[in-house]
C-alpha cells in the first residue's frame, strides 16, 4: 500500500476511483493561476507519458525484432543442418552468431523495461511528495474537493498512478515468460512462433494496453494539455483584417 493510500481522512475514505464528473465544474485555472503544485503535477504527469510511450516503442519494436531474429536464426541452422555434408553446405557459424546478438537483444529488452518500471514507480512517489506538500501549504479543499482543472482533484491524479505501475508489472512478467521461451535452445519451432505471435498481441493489446489507453485519454480531459505547436500558435498575435 502505497504512503497516500494510508492517509486516513474522513474525505478520502467517502471517496471511489477518479472518474470524470458529470456535473459542470468550475473553470480551470489559467496559466498564471497556476500553482507550483499544478506546475510540479504536470512535469510528473508528462514524465509518466513518456514511460508510457517509451515502454510501448521497446516492447511493439525492439522486442519482436528481437524475437523474431531468434526464431529465424534457429529455422536457418537447423534447415542448413539437413544439407548433405560438404563444402557447398553454408556455414553454420553466421547464423550462431546472430542468434547470440537476437538472444542479448531480447535480455536488454526485459532488463529497459525493468528500469522504466522502476522509473515509474518512482513517479508514483513523487506525486505523493507533491500531495504532501500541497497539504502543509494548501486547504484540505484544494487538495482533496477542488478540481485542479476540469473536475479531478489533485488526489485523484495521484490515485491514479498505482494501478500503472500495477499493469506494467503484470505485463512485464508475461512477457520475461514469452522471453523464456524465445530464450530456451528446447523450444520447438511451433511454441517459439506462438509465443511471439502471442508477444505481438501484448504489444498493442491486452489489459496494461487497455489500462494505459483509458488513463492517457482521461488525463489528456482532465489536463485540456495541448502539444507546443498549438502553444505557439494560441501565443502568437492575432493580425486583424483590413478594414
Amino acid at each position: 500500500m502505497s504512503r497516500l493510500a494510508a492517509l486516513s481522512t474522513p474525505q478520502r475514505r467517502a471517496r471511489t476511483s477518479p472518474s470524470p464528473s458529470p456535473s459542470p465544474a468550475p473553470a480551470s485555472p489559467t496559466r498564471a493561476a497556476e500553482t507550483t503544485h499544478h506546475r510540479m503535477l504536470k512535469l510528473v504527469l508528462a514524465e509518466v507519458n513518456n514511460v508510457i510511450n517509451t515502454w510501448d516503442d521497446i516492447v511493439a519494436h525492439d522486442g519482436l525484432k528481437a524475437g523474431k531474429g531468434c526464431i529465424d536464426e534457429v529455422t536457418e541452422m537447423d534447415n542448413i543442418l539437413l544439407l548433405p555434408e560438404g563444402p557447398e553446405r553454408p556455414l553454420v557459424a553466421p547464423h550462431l552468431d546472430a542468434l547470440t546478438a537476437y538472444r542479448t537483444a531480447l535480455q536488454g529488452v526485459l532488463t529497459k523495461l525493468e528500469k522504466l518500471l522502476s522509473k515509474l514507480a518512482a513517479l508514483v512517489e513523487q506525486s505523493e511528495k507533491v500531495f504532501f506538500e500541497a497539504c502543509k501549504v494548501q486547504t484540505w479543499d484544494f487538495v482533496l474537493t477542488d478540481p485542479l482543472w476540469l473536475s479531478w482533484t489533485l488526489e485523484n491524479f495521484v490515485d491514479s498512478l498505482p494501478p500503472l505501475v500495477t499493469a506494467h508489472s503484470k505485463h512485464l512478467g508475461e512477457l520475461t515468460s514469452l522471453a523464456n521461451v524465445l530464450l530456451s535452445s528446447s523450444t520447438s519451432f511451433e511454441d517459439a512462433r506462438t509465443a511471439l505471435e502471442r508477444w505481438r498481441d501484448l504489444a498493442r493489446g491486452g489489459e496494461r494496453w487497455e489500462v494505459v489507453r483509458e488513463w492517457e485519454e482521461l488525463v489528456q480531459l482532465e489536463t485540456g494539455r495541448i502539444g507546443p505547436e498549438e502553444e505557439e500558435e494560441q501565443a502568437r498575435p492575432k493580425r486583424r483584417g483590413k478594414r
